[in-house]
């Protein structure tokens, strides 16, 4: 449709595209913009084919889209792009794009309904008019309109992708700055209402490097030429501002500055940062009060006369550990998520060095899918891992020299899945959990079922042995 347009050309249509929701959200209109195709203009046109307009690209005003119709699949349609008009359709366009001139007038959108139309030229560095922009608005503030068209044709494309360059929201200020003298030139309704609101009064022709307004960062942006995003913070207001120039001839002509008042998002943010290191430092102090616990019971398990209660001390040692190695995990960063992986890891570490004969053979394999949960789950799977790893040290390999234990998490269709696998004396023929009177299968069944809300199998492992699975649903 356009192939006729040179490299040149089509550039400089492609560095428009990039910018031009943007621009449409600075003008405060919206924005069109056309190629000629078939026509002398751009390039030899047939005999007989009459000139037409290829719609490049078209953009609303980001707080207007709420008000552009759907299409029939409910998307909104907020352009044109791709149509073909007739240029005599269009007569101010026609008239801007063979005279190579800005025209302006009014169209008529709907019977008896009227909107402004500006109009302006696109020309090559050879000086051919090879496409138009044209801001129409039926409520028409034109204030920066022919500095917005500015600001197009010195767009670049990589500024596409500069932060700098995001779209507007309608709370946010804007201001024209002078590149000379840097004195401002042109407020916004929203950028008056919050100067006034820092009590700076008049505006127009103040220094934007003055006491009272301090945009030092417009001295950085005319020095380098390049767009700059800077937090002013002035009488309680805190104000995120992008400073966009406009380079013509290498020279910084304006400044397109864009305020947002961000001090609310501050206030939470800094809230959010005092309240994730309080609770880094709760998860601290409960791990020290655990370990210390931990500690405590290991006194009383070296004095304690009876093989029971040495047992019985030990599981209970394991259990606080693996619960304080959540909090540990949790005090070391600022979120309430776990990484299972890790933190499984860990406690299968820890129980095996434990409990594990040192003059047993005893082979171990873990492996682990990355998976974040939250605390609360993950204390729970804790728990029950540690019972199951207990309970496998414990009774799988009896009057045995050498073993295998392993232990998998994966995620599944349901959510995730945990398992512990041995290969020691198996099951008795007659077991059955719920009838068991283990205080560790009691644990595990408990959380499993209370905490977790999941489920929870002994089964016979396909080389012998045991395999214990835990599934735990997702959410």
């Amino acid at each position: 449709m356009i192939e006729k347009l040179t490299k040149e050309q089509l550039g400089m249509l492609e560095s428009m595209k990039g910018v031009l929701k943007l621009a449409a959200d600075i003008a405060q209109a919206k924005i069109s913009l056309l190629a000629l195709i078939d026509g002398k203009k751009g390039g030899a046109r047939p005999k007989n084919a009459a000139p037409s307009l290829y719609v490049y690209d078209q953009a609303e005003p980001f707080t207007r889209l709420e008000d552009v119709p759907l299409d029939k699949k409910g998307q909104q349609t907020e352009d044109s792009a791709g149509q073909v008009l007739r240029l005599e359709d269009e007569p101010l366009i026609a008239r801007s794009i063979e005279e190579n001139i800005v025209t302006e007038g009014m169209r008529e959108f709907i019977f008896g309904q009227y909107e402004r139309l500006k109009v302006y030229p696109v020309s090559d560095s050879r000086g051919r008019c090879f496409a138009a922009v044209s801001f129409e608005d039926r409520e028409a503030d034109v204030l920066f309109w022919d500095n917005t068209m500015d600001f197009l044709r010195c767009s670049r494309i990589e500024n596409a992708a500069d932060p700098c360059y995001r779209r507007l929201a309608g709370i946010d200020g804007l201001v024209l700055v002078d590149g000379a003298d840097q004195s401002i030139l042109a407020a916004n309704n929203v950028a008056r209402h919050i100067f006034r609101a820092l009590g700076v009064g008049k505006l127009i022709g103040r220094p934007a490097n003055s006491l009272d307004i301090h945009w030092m960062s417009v001295g950085e942006v005319i020095a380098e030429k390049r767009a700059v995003e800077s937090e002013v913070k002035r009488k309680g207001l805190i104000l995120d501002v992008r400073f966009l120039p406009l380079v013509f001839d290498g020279k910084v002509r304006r400044i397109i500055a864009i305020m947002e008042d961000v001090t609310q998002l501050r206030v939470k943010d800094e809230e959010l940062r005092v309240k994730s290191a309080v609770i880094r430092e709760i998860h601290h102090r409960v791990k020290n009060n655990l370990q210390t616990m931990a500690s405590l019971l290991r006194l009383e398990q070296r004095r304690a006369q009876s093989a029971e209660t040495r047992r019985v001390l030990r599981e209970s040692i394991n259990r606080i550990s693996s619960i304080a190695l959540v909090h540990e995990y949790l005090s070391g960063q600022g979120t309430e998520r776990v990484n299972m992986a890790e933190l499984a890891r860990e406690i299968f570490r820890t129980v095996v060095a434990g409990m594990a004969d040192p003059q047993m053979d005893l082979k171990t394999h873990f492996k682990a899918s990355p998976m974040d949960i939250n605390s609360q789950k993950a204390a729970s799977l804790a728990l029950v891992l540690n019972e199951l790893l207990q309970n496998a040290l414990e009774h799988a390999f009896i009057e045995r020299d050498k073993g295998t234990l392993s232990v998998e998490i994966y995620p599944v269709t349901q959510g995730m899945m945990l398992t512990v696998t041995d290969d020691g004396v198996g099951l008795p023929k007659d077991f059955r959990p719920e009838k068991s009177r283990s205080l560790g299968l009691k644990i595990i069944q408990t959380v499993v079922k209370s905490d977790l809300k999941g489920a929870f199998f002994l089964k016979k492992a396909k080389k012998g042995g045991t395999r214990a699975e835990v599934l735990i649903p997702r959410g």
